[in-house]
């Protein structure tokens, strides 16, 4: 028996490998359109870029639209509903930001999953 995918735009953020619902991604640009941009690392992880953005994912939220820099590879993938895995508590409770949601295990390694509708931090002013 076959389990049900869930369409996941994964990418990388530094040396972090993450996922994020496609249905929240509406385009993707290898230049920044949106007046709203922020850089993954420095949005999810309060780290510096280390590099430019290859790609910009264009998400929406009740201000509008923005992007996401993020690093390559970007791919569009069904990851199987088993998966995919919530935040155990002690990691829920110390997480760094609040999209953090989950974790995705695709052996041999892991993949951080995030809730789009979470990855805008209002306390982000500005371009990136």
């Amino acid at each position: 028996m076959q389990t049900a995918g869930v369409p996941m735009v994964l990418f990388a953020a530094g040396a972090y490998r993450l996922a994020l619902e496609a249905r929240f991604v509406t385009g993707m640009a290898d230049t920044p359109t949106a007046h709203r941009r922020v850089e993954a690392s420095a949005l999810l992880f309060q780290a510096p870029c280390s590099a430019p953005p290859v790609y910009w994912l264009t998400l929406s939220d009740a201000q509008g639209v923005w992007q996401l820099g993020v690093h390559q590879p970007v791919t569009l993938r069904s990851l199987a509903a088993s998966e995919l895995y919530p935040l155990p508590p002690l990691l829920l409770a110390r997480r760094i930001h609040p999209a953090l949601c989950g974790i995705a295990f695709e052996p041999p390694e892991s993949r951080l999953l995030l809730d789009a509708s979470k990855l805008w931090m209002h306390t982000h002013q500005g371009p990136a």
